[in-house]
């Protein structure tokens, strides 16, 4: 879908409008009804049929996610609820109220299933060991907005917003993830720039994965995941037969008691070090796509979510810091810890493609 104001000066569209809220932007809203009442809302408009809401007491992460009406993201049965509904979250309670919308950041401490850890070295003799529920807890932390807006450079208008995320305790972490998202008017994507610092005292052990929720319509019978894996991925959960491609890079209509597949890939990343992935899907609005774009240097390792079951039909794209089972992780030493007041940097971008930025990026994966 074309920008109206394709071809026009910044000076141009100006002329043309009462306020620049007539073409895009962002606005702050509240969900006033269901579960999700009173859960702040910011809505991205850019003006190509483009929008997304980031759910600011819901870790600051996105919830909805359109295209000219389609969703990119899969929608619980839960309606994405208030984080004051998180139970259980020292084992699976995130699955009641975490899972869904287009993305949840999981960490900062833990991701994967529940699991036990050693924390003596927070020097709190009563709580020698925690237990960190699975994809841990961010998502549902409500975030601190510090700001949002508009703003014009040069003849680009980027709409901007940025938010605070604490995960901290008494005798613990203190975590901090800064988050900024932009998006630039007339075009169908947006950037995600985190930076997760230890304002603590003491070293602290961080695991961080993205699990975007890649839902129909984007994900139907037909679509494919384009992505430039390296040799046969490996099982996680579920079974598959590895030596078909088409075991994880297609996507098949709902099926009834399916169990859930977990792939781990080995992706080649381009010669900047990024590695883009897309879910495609050449029936709609003839041939339309989802693409994530990360840096592998910060995020090393990805893991797919192939959930083809009905009503929990989706993909998850979960590039991440390293994978799942925490001693395993910490024995082939890719367990990161920030020392105290170090701080790691991570950036996604998410676009809409076509057939044409479909083909060159299977070209490239090949």
């Amino acid at each position: 879908m074309e920008f109206f104001g394709a071809g026009l000066s910044a000076d141009a569209l100006r002329r043309r409008v009462g306020h620049m809220s007539q073409l895009g932007g962002v606005r702050l809203l509240t969900s006033d009804n269901g579960p999700s009442r009173g859960v702040r809302l910011l809505e991205f408009n850019t003006g190509t049929g483009f929008s997304f809401e980031i759910g600011v007491e819901r870790g600051f992460d996105v919830g909805r996610c359109d295209y000219r009406g389609a969703s990119l993201a899969w929608i619980p049965p839960t309606l994405l609820p208030a984080p004051w509904y998180f139970e259980d979250q020292a084992n699976f309670g995130w699955l009641r109220a975490g899972l869904g919308g287009f993305n949840n950041t999981c960490g900062l401490l833990h991701i994967g299933n529940p699991e036990d850890a050693d924390v003596a070295h927070y020097n709190f003799p009563a709580r020698p060991v925690d237990r960190y529920g699975v994809h841990d807890r961010v998502a549902l932390i409500p975030a601190e907005l510090v700001s949002f807006g508009e703003r014009w450079e040069g003849e680009r208008y980027v709409i901007e917003a940025v938010g605070r995320v604490t995960q901290a305790q008494t005798y613990g972490e203190n975590l901090v993830l800064t988050r900024t998202y932009r998006a630039v008017l007339g075009e169908s994507a947006f950037t995600m720039e985190d930076v997760v610092e230890n304002r603590g005292y003491l070293p602290t052990e961080h695991m961080l994965l993205y699990h975007i929720n890649a839902g129909y319509p984007f994900v139907d019978e037909g679509s494919e995941l384009i992505a430039p894996t390296m040799g046969t991925p490996r099982l996680l959960f579920g079974t598959a037969d590895l030596a078909d491609r088409a075991s994880w890079s297609r996507f098949i209509a709902p099926q009834k008691n399916w169990i859930q597949q977990t792939f781990e890939h080995a992706m080649r990343p381009d010669e900047d070090g990024t590695v883009e992935v897309a879910i495609f899907n050449p029936r709609l609005m003839g041939g339309t796509g989802l693409s994530v774009s990360y840096d592998a240097g910060s995020l090393p390792n990805y893991i797919e979510w192939r959930m083809m079951g009905e009503g929990q039909y989706a993909v998850g794209i979960e590039p991440c810091t390293n994978g799942f089972g925490r001693e395993a992780v910490r024995q082939a030493g890719q367990l990161a810890v920030l020392e105290p007041g170090e701080s790691r940097r991570y950036r996604l971008r998410v676009a809409i493609i076509g057939t044409d930025e479909a083909e060159a990026l299977r070209r490239r994966s090949a």
